[in-house]
This record gives structure tokens, C-alpha cells and sequence, in this order.
């Protein structure tokens, strides 16, 4: 009986994805503090972005703040072969982003919902910064941002 129980115990360990093998764990390096900039043609706002693993280590979770009382949360984690994004704002609005890759380095994100034509790319430039660039398409104009995020 107790072997038939260690090999049950150890089969299915084996069959368990390794925690290595994950994509969202190679994000470690985001968990803490970032001081951010976020720049739109003329506009330029300086906030703290916050990382944590949140959902028993399943998502990561950024809580953004900035002067004045502003913020907003974002969702994201890693499903087999794609990225899910949750990106919800101050004002009640929501947006579902997904991406397709295993890359953490190099995430492009597309809009899903409410609306399509929304591009988010995480890029990783070191252990202690990386970017995001923002563009969105509508009614044939083009607005783009970038954020820039440096380690606390």
C-alpha cells in the first residue's frame, strides 16, 4: 500500500508543470517598487508602480498611484502558450488583453475587449527597467505612449 501511494505521489509530481518551466515565474525581477514615467506626445506623468504575486502565486499583480489620488490595477499571468491581461482603471473601465509566446522579455499585447485596437508591449530592458509601449487606433487616428520603469 505504501508504495502504491509514493509511486501515485511521485507520478504525479512528475506530471505537474515545474514551477521553472513557467513563464510568469521569470517576472520575479518586477516584484516591489518602480518609479515610472509615462509620456503621450506633450504629456508626461511621473507614478509608482507596485508588483506582487497575488491568486496563490498564479498572477502578478501591478498596482499603479500616482498625485493627486490617481491609480489603477492591472492582472496578468501566463496560460498555455499566451498572456492575460487585465488592466482595470480609477474611472470603472476595464480592458482584456491577450498574447501569444512563452517570451517574458518581449510581450505583445492585443486588445480582446471591450474594444479591438489596442497594442500593449512589455519590454524587459534590464533586471532593474523596463517599457511599455501604448498604441491605440481609432476612427483612423493613432495615439501612442511609452512608459519607462526603473527599479526602486
Amino acid at each position: 500500500m505504501r508504495i502504491t501511494i509514493t509511486a501515485l505521489l511521485l507520478a504525479a509530481l512528475a506530471a505537474a508543470p515545474g514551477r521553472a518551466s513557467d513563464p510568469l515565474s521569470s517576472l520575479r525581477f518586477l516584484v516591489g517598487t518602480w518609479n515610472c514615467t509615462y509620456e503621450a506626445g506633450k504629456a508626461r506623468i511621473s507614478y509608482k508602480a507596485t508588483f506582487s504575486y497575488d491568486l496563490n502565486g498564479n498572477w502578478m499583480r501591478e498596482s499603479d498611484s500616482w498625485e493627486g489620488g490617481g491609480g489603477d490595477l492591472a492582472m496578468f499571468t501566463y496560460e498555455k502558450n499566451g498572456w492575460t491581461s487585465v488592466v482595470m482603471e480609477h474611472e470603472r473601465t476595464s480592458a482584456l488583453f491577450r498574447a501569444s509566446g512563452k517570451n517574458p522579455n518581449h510581450v505583445v499585447y492585443r486588445s480582446v475587449y471591450p474594444q479591438t485596437g489596442l497594442t500593449d508591449v512589455f519590454d524587459r530592458v534590464s533586471a532593474t527597467r523596463f517599457t511599455v509601449h501604448f498604441k491605440q487606433t481609432s476612427r483612423g487616428k493613432t495615439m501612442s505612449s511609452i512608459d519607462v520603469c526603473d527599479k526602486a
